[in-house]
């Protein structure tokens, strides 16, 4: 059988939190780690050599991908979809079905585990995974090389599957019980010299995936509250080794929060210094999960930056915001003072327009943001994404009037408009304040002349320059004035 796996190009996407200005091309790309893992399980189960198309990292458009399908004409295409990504996802599927009629069409993925039954019965998606892709992919291919019918392969745990109108669907999810047991990611099937970051310090870039899940309770993330699950540290070893032979040097763990278990992040920064392997690397956490002892043994290791939710400086937010009851400002601040002073860089991912938050809070946490020192700041506009907890509030308490969202996955449509819900501004305010929060910080003279003392190379400093250009250049031939409110209590 003929598997083909496509992450389709993106010109539509509904992302809203972050500024257009700053697109996935300036920033780099990211290899696709859940549909390589799908891949590579289904490679060593079945001997099925997959093939991968990833039109945005490529820089194929719609009509390239047409020509590879019809000389491929794949059996099965495999797509992962986040709800962001749907437009582009169902066009896809609808070239697939127009280009070769004959070839079935997969959607899995964060949006089909949230909407299942919705996205199956989307006229171009024949079947669909559910949950953890790997094992119940690989037993769809089975089942269709079987022949297999629509109700029998409706049957296997997190696969839904239908005949016409009539739906099979199996809600069992069926993780992968034993994280070590995965193979590798199939990054034979991708070309590495496509990826990169624009604040990568290496000279090749790529990601790995050390855990699942995320068991805190943040009211605006889409996987608040799931099972964390973690790969042994001598097993994630084995994937930096192969890495480093291969030539990448600058690696990002993709986990949620790796610092959960932080004995385990400890063993994994003994083990890489022990094995001499030479690599830099980030990672993400929470302020409440570091200490000065894994922050040195990080350093030790390779780690170079760390990127913190740090979200808002206001401590009524924080709290309306689930964070926890030991992320504080005063805490915020002792952890990134504790960060620099371990020799490692911080990025903080901050967040504007929360329901409530006046124009004072907004400003309070872009001079907060500049106060921290931070090497990096990211400030996206808070919105309620599907079937959020803050979302679910919002409908609740009829600050949202009707599901909105529900809609839009049952027929998705181009003209779709993700909305914010902060009642006092407008869309254009708010992004308005978005883009001078990202030129208050990155404009500071000091900001910028410790940022060109940093460049290492003449390609580093090209992107840099890039993306600064689009940052720094001023709102409507505005003068750029820096808010004068800072409060830190």
């Amino acid at each position: 059988m003929k598997v083909m796996f496509i992450v389709p190009p993106d010109t539509m996407s509904i992302e809203a939190s972050m500024s257009k200005t700053y697109g996935e091309k300036e920033r780099g790309y990211y290899p696709k780690l859940g549909l390589l893992y799908v891949a590579a399980c289904l490679e060593e189960a079945t001997g099925v050599t997959p093939m991968f198309i990833d039109c945005p990292a490529n820089e194929i458009e719609y009509d390239q991908m047409a020509t590879q399908l019809a000389e491929l004409r794949p059996d099965i295409v495999g797509i992962g979809v986040l709800t962001f990504g749907l437009l582009d996802a169902v066009k896809t599927a609808r070239l697939v079905k127009e280009v070769h009629p004959p070839t079935k069409v997969c959607f899995g993925g964060v949006h089909v585990g949230l909407y299942p039954e919705e996205t199956l019965r989307l006229p171009e998606v024949d079947f669909v995974v559910h949950g953890e892709g790997e094992r119940p992919f690989i037993s769809l291919v089975k089942g269709l090389e079987e022949g297999a019918s629509a109700q029998q392969l409706g049957k296997i745990a997190g696969v839904g599957a239908k005949d016409g109108d009539e739906i099979y669907l199996n809600r069992s999810q069926d993780m992968f019980p034993e994280l070590d047991q995965l193979p590798m990611p199939a990054r034979h099937l991708i070309n590495m010299e496509r990826y990169s970051h624009v604040l990568a310090v290496g000279s090749q870039f790529s990601t790995l995936q050390s855990s699942r899940g995320c068991p805190f309770a943040c009211t605006f993330c889409d996987i608040r509250k799931t099972g964390f699950r973690y790969r042994s540290p001598e097993n994630v070893l084995a994937e930096m080794r192969h890495l480093v032979e291969q030539g990448v040097d600058d690696l990002f763990f993709v986990d949620d929060t790796i610092t959960i278990r932080r004995d385990r992040v400890h063993e994994l920064c003994r083990l890489i210094i022990e094995s001499g392997i030479k690599v830099h690397y980030k990672i993400s956490s929470r302020i409440d999960l570091v200490s000065p002892e894994l922050l040195a043994d990080l350093k030790e290791s390779g780690c170079y930056r760390i990127n913190y939710g740090v979200e808002t400086g206001t401590p009524r937010l924080l709290q309306y915001m689930e964070k926890g009851k030991n992320v504080t400002p005063d805490r915020v601040e002792e952890v990134f003072k504790m960060t620099k002073q371990a020799g490692i860089q911080t990025l903080a991912y901050m967040m504007i327009g929360i329901p409530t938050e006046t124009s004072e809070e907004m400003h309070n946490t872009v001079e907060f943001a500049c106060a921290l020192d931070a090497d990096y700041a990211q400030f996206s506009i808070c919105t309620p994404y599907p079937k959020t907890e803050l979302y679910m509030r919002l409908l609740k308490d009829g600050t949202i009037a009707y599901d909105y969202w529900q809609d839009f996955v049952e027929t998705p449509n181009p003209d779709f408009q993700v909305k914010f819900w902060n009642p006092d501004f407008s869309e254009e305010e708010l992004r308005e304040i978005q883009d001078k929060a990202h030129q208050r910080f990155y404009g500071r003279p000091t900001y910028l002349l410790k940022e060109l003392m940093r460049v290492r190379s003449l390609s580093e400093l090209n992107a840099k320059i890039r993306m600064g250009t689009k940052i720094l250049r001023p709102l409507r031939g505005e003068r750029i004035e820096p808010p004068e409110i800072y409060v830190n209590t």
